[in-house]
């Protein structure tokens, strides 16, 4: 009797604990509910030239898609993370992916605005959890922390060339050419500067800045890198095809660009629809092992003003094959301040003497008498050199390069 009581007891407890209503409170983020509410999303965050928006479209357990844009991200170097972080995200389903090589700020906007877009879409305030990447925070990478590139061009360039140069502040000395096609159309902007010869740090005194380890210094000091403000300079005057254009100048070498280039491009800008006697040619091409060798030739007349050949280092230091060169990366052959060249004459001293012995003799392939052209002397007594390699390389270009202003009627 006790057991059947029991029993009873037990079944009246199961039926009333199945008639109560069921909970329709809101289902924890996580849940087995779903971690999103299905719809699109979209963030923005500051990138290196103007505003990267990211926008998310996720059902409830995952990410379906992820676009991004951001305009004004540097050419070939920000907008590869603009480009492919996206692709990486969705495919990873999170925002811990790698950074595109050179282009940390960009990469950073990138997943930064993708946090936030996602953290809408688990009902979140946006900037919950965001670290790094925010506006109006201090943790945002600096501009030299991004990288920049100073690989040319592949290829022929051609066209009418202009140069100017000046002395401005306290020394120093800016450098600006400029080519242009046959509609007048800007082909090629290049500033350069070089440090004053009473520069404070000894290194640095009448030492080319561009391609120089002069932008690491200057970078990990103030954050920027004197390269990058002159490239965005650069960029802005082929982007406007104008010389004159107002541009916007980044901090680091806002100085170089308002007191020397805009000058400087000014100046030129009142010579263009004069025309140039002066015709420009290059060619650069991959010449291995992460370096891109690149010759340039000034013609006027029929005659040959200027000869420089140069060799130019990988972006990044896994892109240089030989460990011992990987040091060098972002700077050229004639313009690092540390570069060892093996055949134990200075690089610069090499191409300095290419330049005048073809500007005299008009001969772009007779190197006799040139430095590190072979094997001589007695280390004892005298030292030695070995063959550099880089005439082997100057020569296969300047081959085709000679070819095409010879076809082009440029030379006598």
């Amino acid at each position: 009797m006790n057991n059947k009581k029991a029993l009873l007891a037990l079944l009246a407890a199961v039926l009333l604990t199945g008639c109560t209503p069921a909970d329709t409170s809101p289902t924890p983020s996580g849940s087995a509910a779903g971690l999103y509410t299905p719809g699109s999303y979209t963030a923005e965050e500051k990138g290196y030239g103007g505003t990267v928006q990211v926008t998310v479209e996720v059902d409830e357990n995952s990410i379906l898609s992820v676009t991004a844009t951001g305009e004004k991200e540097t050419p070939g170097v920000g907008s590869k993370a603009v480009e492919s972080l996206p692709v990486a995200i969705q495919e990873a389903q999170s925002t811990e992916v790698d950074d595109v090589s050179g282009a940390t700020f960009s990469s950073t906007a990138v997943k930064t605005a993708a946090k936030k877009a996602l953290n809408k879409a688990m009902g979140k305030d946006e900037n919950e959890g965001i670290t790094v990447g925010v506006s109006s925070g201090d943790t945002q990478p600096t501009i030299y922390e991004q990288g920049w590139s100073i690989q040319p061009t592949y290829g022929i360039l051609k066209g009418d060339y202009y140069k100017e140069e000046m002395v401005f502040r306290q020394g120093h000395t800016g450098i600006l050419e400029v080519v242009t096609g046959e509609d007048g159309e800007l082909l090629m902007v290049e500033f350069n500067e070089t440090g004053r010869p009473n520069y404070y740090t000894r290194l640095y005194q009448n030492q080319n800045k561009r391609m120089s380890e002069y932008n690491f210094t200057m970078g990990e000091r103030k954050g920027t890198a004197f390269i990058q403000g002159v490239l965005s300079a650069e960029e802005q005057m082929i982007a406007n095809q104008s010389l004159t254009a107002p541009i916007d100048t980044v901090s680091g070498a806002s100085n170089s660009v308002e007191q020397a280039m805009i000058p400087l491009a000014e100046k030129i800008d009142s010579r263009l629809s004069q025309g140039s006697s002066q015709k420009y040619y290059s060619i650069a091409e991959d010449i291995g092992g992460g370096l891109s060798g690149k010759l340039e030739v000034v013609v006027e007349n029929g005659r040959i003003i200027y000869c420089h050949y140069d060799e130019i280092f990988g972006d990044n230091p896994e892109d240089i094959e030989d460990a011992s060169l990987k040091q060098y990366y972002r700077t050229s052959k004639y313009d690092s301040i540390y570069y060892e060249e093996p055949s134990r004459i200075g690089f610069n001293v090499e191409m300095d003497a290419l330049n005048e012995k073809v500007v005299e003799t008009q001969d772009m392939f007779d190197l006799s008498g040139l430095p590190a052209v072979d094997a001589s002397g007695d280390y004892h007594a005298m030292g030695f050199t070995v063959r550099s390699t880089a005439w082997d390389n100057y020569l296969a270009l300047a081959e085709k390069l000679h070819t095409e202003m010879v076809r082009d009627g440029v030379l006598k």
